[in-house]
């Protein structure tokens, strides 16, 4: 963590900046090595402060790494100039970072309240370095896609004509949180038949019939790290436009294995699935092809026409490029991919045949 802190130090040095004004919660738990909320965290170089209150001192006492002084907001002013002001004060601060895609108006608000200090928004300083996982990472993600893997398959006897959507979400979600996960990674997905067009879909009490699509789109939750994975079977026995379609979205997932390398572009993993979509189906492509994954489900680089970031290695991306028929149905298989500097290696293990229950 202090050398993180020391590269987030060098940055705001290019940047002409004396100090960061950190308040996305997952990157004041990357800086810092806390897991709590309601906190807030100034960079300096003559040291950092985790600002909190009374309920996580002790909490944050025992997690924050070395370098970093938990300090509590004065008068219990909480998000306000004044705690705000004494620090900067204190560490001569003049040119303040913050993070303009994540502060409030109103927290902004109370920073320009401290007429000595000169704000600059620098969205995504720490997201950058966050980007690329260390080994600690990597492991958790590594671990977070494995409790995915067996929770889908310790529900697979579950499925069969007559459950609904939200009964196999509850059993998928107590599985994930048996298996040892923190918790879900994020909402669960799981829909049948036509609903499976429906790219962000709630689940409700839709009941499997024999012929449906079956799609999962889930992961769990591990030491803060979360796995994301989609995963299509059919209630029963395919038929050939099932195969069909399940065959595009898996041959264009597999294609970009080759391309998805230390020094690759995020452009040409996105040019080698278009290239693998028919033409007769293009209108049925979703161009969201992947993201990054972490801390946040959601992370940069994000996969999709017209982003041309280079591929490093410790970068972990998830793969899932879909076709979803209105009316008819939609299909995916996703899994999270580690990039390192002889190719990849995909987290997930479960097959990505097209199963048949």
């Amino acid at each position: 963590m202090e050398l993180i802190q020391n590269k987030v130090l060098n940055k705001l040095e290019q940047l002409n900046l004396d100090a960061l004004f950190v308040s996305s919660e997952e990157n004041i738990r990357y800086l810092t090595g806390f897991t709590g909320d309601s906190s807030r965290l100034l960079i300096t170089p003559d040291g950092s402060y985790l600002i909190t209150d009374g309920r996580y001192r002790e909490q944050a006492e025992q997690e924050c790494g070395t370098g970093i002084q938990v300090f509590t907001w004065i008068k219990d002013q909480r998000y306000q100039a004044l705690t705000y002001w004494y620090l900067c004060t204190q560490s001569r601060v003049q040119r303040l970072g913050f993070e303009g895609g994540n502060l409030s108006f109103s927290e902004y608000e109370e920073l320009q309240k401290i007429e000595s200090v000169l704000l600059q928004n620098c969205n995504g300083v720490v997201e950058e370095f966050r980007q690329v996982k260390s080994a600690v990472e990597i492991d958790c993600l590594r671990k977070a896609a494995s409790l995915s893997d067996e929770s889908l398959e310790s529900i697979v006897g579950f499925i069969k004509p007559g459950v609904s959507e939200l009964d196999l979400v509850a059993e998928l979600e107590y599985a994930i949180k048996r298996s040892g996960a923190d918790d879900i990674s994020f909402e669960t997905m799981i829909l049948f038949g036509e609903r499976t067009s429906l790219l962000h879909g709630k689940p409700g009490s839709r009941k499997l019939k024999e012929g449906d699509t079956i799609l999962f789109d889930f992961g769990a939750l591990y030491k803060g790290y979360h796995a994301d994975i989609s995963r299509v079977f059919v209630c029963g026995k395919a038929s050939e436009e099932q195969k069909k379609v399940h065959q595009i979205v898996n041959t264009a997932g597999l294609g970009v294995l080759d391309v998805l390398r230390n020094g690759g572009s995020t452009a040409e993993v996105d040019r080698v699935v278009r290239n693998a979509i028919p033409k007769d189906y293009l209108e049925y492509f979703y161009p969201g092809i992947g993201h990054g994954t972490g801390l946040q489900i959601h992370e940069e680089p994000f996969i999709k026409q017209g982003n041309n970031e280079e591929l490093r290695s410790g970068m972990v991306l998830t793969i899932e490029p879909g076709l979803y028929i209105p009316g008819w149905g939609g299909m995916r298989e996703e899994d999270s991919i580690l990039i390192h500097d002889k190719g990849c290696d995909p987290l997930n293990k479960f097959s990505r045949d097209l199963l048949e229950i």
